[in-house]
């Protein structure tokens, strides 16, 4: 799995941030769709809720937080406008609940590529990450090494 820590560039002078990303990856797009998502965990290692206020690609002109819900038995899926991630908290994006959603992906997303997105954050930094493609197959291999990496005991 990539992480990626201290690569975010601050718009502000200071070089290192405490965010720390892990785990990300982008789905490769079914063919004849435009649409693709992208998951993975967001750590704020700082004191402070910082905001993720939006992100941007080359490979996507939009790129939208979606939040999967249940409600009165259905799966819903709502937009939101940005996430808050409070102090010494991870946030994870992942199927069926927080992530994002991409659109009008051009050239369509194969696996073993990579693409890069820009996180911009409310405390004026923005984190350039290179996420790999997968394919449905690797995601799920990525997800059950993912979960068994956050099993603690007790």
């Amino acid at each position: 799995m990539v992480s990626f820590y201290g690569v975010a560039n601050s718009i502000s002078g200071d070089k290192y941030s405490k965010i720390l990303i892990e785990n990300a990856y982008v789905r490769a797009t079914i063919p004849g769709t435009s649409i693709s998502s992208a998951y993975m965990e967001i750590e704020n290692k700082s004191g402070e809720t910082i905001t993720l206020m939006s992100v941007n690609s080359s490979a996507s002109p939009r790129i939208e937080f979606h939040q999967h819900t249940m409600h009165n038995g259905m799966m819903r899926m709502r937009k939101l406008n940005t996430i808050d991630i409070k102090p010494k908290e991870r946030v994870k994006l992942q199927p069926s609940g927080l992530h994002l959603m991409l659109f009008d992906v051009t050239p369509p997303l194969k696996a073993q590529e990579h693409i890069e997105l820009t996180l911009n954050f409310s405390n004026k930094k923005y984190i350039a990450v290179q996420l790999p493609v997968y394919s449905p197959v690797q995601e799920k291999t990525a997800q059950k090494a993912s979960s068994k990496m956050h099993k603690h005991h007790h």
